[in-house]
């Protein structure tokens, strides 16, 4: 990897605090000559108070926030004319996921103005752009484009359910959803090519349909959607990832495997999502700045949700024999910790004072099995599965269960475990920073580790549904 590769993302950052500091002066002052102004106007707006403006690279950075006038529902910034171009995401809501425009900022139109009426719901709220030919473009195609594909999937579903399927009717529907489909198809195609704007391609090639066969199965039409997912997508363009166009994509391909009506075990979904890994990796690894996005952007997701066999698949088969050195200490650990807990391996000893103020060690249980559980009151994960284990616990006396929390808060902790009679308890209140955390390389709760009479490692989990399988 080069220099400039294994940089740009500091670098990436570094521009973000910049604009950042910018912003946060202009959209307080009089427009700059050489600036880009944007100014937009939230309708019938009575709920929120300021819009926060993101960027994106390795996640999302929130860059400034500014008022919106209560009165007129407006707000104004304004942006450094050689400002890094890119799609930013102006968010007006803080605790709802859809409320936020994504707005092209090309470096060529100085001034963006458009409206939006809040009033509507979430999926029906269309900005209207009077200011930037591009992003006006690109929202003019992506609602008339949202609007045909709405009637299309109306006809599916009259077609799914018709019961008679060799009728006149039923094949008169199908020849029209055929051609809805072929014109849908069409308008996408000529947008394209045809479209002189840059960011507004880009968007248009991600947000292409990919059609099933209504005869299949639904489980087999959504495994057909994610096998097609990738079609006519770019992944090695390097300026995409100044926008949401990279994360957004990874996440819809990774939410096959999290879909609960596709209903897979944690084992099948453990294997689906290392596939997604490789094919992710092979997709994004045919340039290097946009492989170290990848790798970075997994890392960081399979580690907030816990799913640590996906993390350590990453780790060792794709960023161990990486050449970037960034973060090199966090992934020494890591690995570090995937030796020490092999299969086999002695446990960490634990020391702890239970709940009588008698100190203890796992060497004085003497049970043919141990199950040691991190797990924490503020995680909600937890709060789902700790009571499973602990019924559990109550049937199966041969086996002891000791539950270390990382929580801080003393009260909701007692809280939490007079619910949990069935397991051993402790904690010493020193959240990630305790001692047994660190010796057993937690990174996510819950986390299950599972010991023979003996003090070794038959297994590491993060959910209850691998421990009943044991």
């Amino acid at each position: 990897m080069n220099i400039n590769s294994r940089h740009s993302f500091k670098i990436a950052k570094l521009r973000a605090i910049s604009f950042f500091i910018y912003l946060l002066i202009s959209s307080v002052s009089a427009y700059a000559q050489d600036s880009i102004r944007i100014s937009g106007q939230l309708h019938n707006n009575t709920q929120f108070a300021k819009v926060v403006v993101q960027k994106f690279g390795i996640g999302v950075f929130d860059i400034v926030a500014v008022p919106i006038d209560k009165e007129t529902g407006k707000f104004f910034i304004t942006a450094p004319a050689d400002v890094e171009p890119g799609i930013y995401r102006f968010k007006y809501s803080q605790t709802g996921y859809g409320d936020f425009i994504d707005v092209i900022i090309n470096g060529k139109d100085m001034d963006i103005a458009f409206s939006i009426d809040v009033s509507k719901e979430p999926d029906k709220r269309f900005p209207h752009f009077t200011a930037s030919k591009e992003n006006a473009a690109w929202h003019q195609f992506d609602q008339s484009q949202k609007a045909a594909l709405g009637a299309i999937r109306v006809q599916e579903d009259f077609l799914f359910n018709y019961p008679n399927k060799t009728g006149k009717t039923y094949q008169t529907i199908v020849a029209e959803y055929e051609k809805a489909k072929k014109v849908y198809q069409k308008q996408h195609e000529l947008f394209v090519n045809k479209t002189p704007y840059y960011w507004a391609k880009a968007k248009a090639q991600y947000s292409k349909v990919y059609f099933t066969n209504l005869t299949d199965h639904p489980r087999i039409q959504q495994f057909a959607l994610h096998e097609n997912f990738w079609e006519d997508k770019p992944t090695t363009n390097v300026q995409l990832l100044n926008s949401p166009i990279y994360i957004d994509a990874i996440l819809d391909y990774l939410q096959y495997y999290m879909n609960p009506n596709m209903e897979f075990g944690e084992e099948e979904q453990n294997s689906g999502f290392k596939k997604c890994v490789d094919t992710i990796m092979l997709l994004y690894g045919k340039e290097e700045t946009t492989k170290e996005f990848a790798l970075k952007y997994l890392q960081i997701g399979f580690k907030e949700i816990g799913k640590e066999t996906v993390l350590q698949y990453l780790d060792e088969k794709y960023a161990a024999n990486a050449q970037c050195t960034e973060d090199d200490d966090e992934l020494k650990k890591r690995l570090a910790g995937y030796e020490a807990l092999k299969i086999g391996n002695q446990a960490p000893n634990i020391t702890f004072t239970d709940r009588e103020g008698k100190e203890k060690t796992l060497l004085d249980f003497k049970q043919d099995r141990i199950i040691v559980v991190f797990w924490a009151s503020w995680c909600p994960h937890c709060m789902l599965e700790v009571p499973k284990l602990n019924e559990w616990a109550k049937n199966n006396p041969n086996t002891k269960v000791i539950a270390i929390s990382l929580d801080e808060d003393k009260t909701a902790y007692e809280t939490a475990i007079a619910n949990f009679t069935n397991l051993s308890h402790y904690c010493d209140f020193k959240k990630w920073n305790s001692k047994a955390v660190a010796d057993y390389y937690v990174y996510g709760t819950p986390t299950f580790v599972v010991l023979n009479k003996d003090k070794k490692i038959v297994g590491k989990f993060s959910g209850f549904a691998s421990i009943e399988k044991l």
